[in-house]
């Protein structure tokens, strides 16, 4: 499921200020007549992540990478974050679609690099509550990541003036983990969860905290913290980081 084209992958820089539709920990509201109905909930928010970890290829061995959101907030082409979750009564199902497209410069010696960064992942699971109910809960869930990354990289000026090439990769990983949610009250709860894995890959893993408040029937304001993680290596292609950062935005229920 991987697939690999000869190209240096130097040190590179991404961002993760993201629409992230949707939310695996975010209250309900059934929207069918009946209590056995589905229930639905989402909404857009900002992910100000930073990167840090290593990434490497045969040809050039292992880079180390760090990027502040400060730094990179500035490279990005594109950055979207999809995620949502359907229940009905103890069943859930569950969908998580990231798209990072950045495009960054740096200064070498005797040139300047040019690298155009896409990374994509998608999480297709459901989750069983096993404790608890639609206000205070605890979900086993489980599900199949697949990851996405390719790099193109090109010189400019010096000896190795219009050397280019591109580096890539796919693979999958299983994930399982635990969801929960709390209602403090009509008004503000407290949502969390934490999955981790492997397959292709070594590790990959997947931390949130979120706490909201309904400031109007239907919306609430939320705040909270992610962190996800990956290390996938084969045949000398490297792609073992850490996203981490502060998350923003509004959940509507529907």
């Amino acid at each position: 499921m991987h697939r690999h084209n000869l190209c240096p992958p130097l040190p590179r820089k991404c961002i993760h200020l993201a629409l992230l539709v949707g939310a695996f920990a975010m209250p309900t509201v059934v929207v069918a007549a009946d209590s056995d109905g589905w229930t639905f909930n989402g909404g857009p928010y900002l992910w100000a992540a930073g990167i840090r970890g290593h990434v490497g290829h045969r040809s050039t061995g292992t880079q180390f990478i760090k990027s502040d959101f400060s730094d990179i907030a500035r490279s990005v082409d594109m950055s979207v974050m999809l995620m949502g979750e359907a229940r009905r009564g103890p069943y859930s199902v569950l969908a998580d679609l990231m798209y990072i497209d950045t495009d960054t410069h740096n200064r070498l010696p005797a040139s300047k690099l040019e690298v155009e960064s896409k990374t994509a992942s998608g999480f297709l699971g459901g989750g069983y509550t096993v404790l608890g109910d639609d206000n205070h809960r605890l979900d086993v869930t489980g599900g199949v990541r697949v990851w996405y990354s390719s790099t193109a990289i090109s010189l400019h000026g010096g000896p190795a003036d219009g050397l280019s090439g591109s580096d890539q990769a796919t693979w999958a990983d299983a994930m399982a983990g635990l969801r929960g949610h709390y209602a403090v009250n009509e008004r503000f709860w407290l949502s969390s969860w934490g999955m981790a894995g492997a397959g292709q890959s070594r590790e990959d893993w997947d931390l949130a905290a979120l706490a909201g408040w309904e400031f109007m029937p239907g919306f609430s304001a939320v705040a909270g913290y992610r962190a996800m993680g990956v290390n996938y290596r084969h045949d000398g292609f490297v792609y073992d980081i850490v996203q981490k950062g502060p998350m923003l935005g509004v959940s509507g229920r529907f």
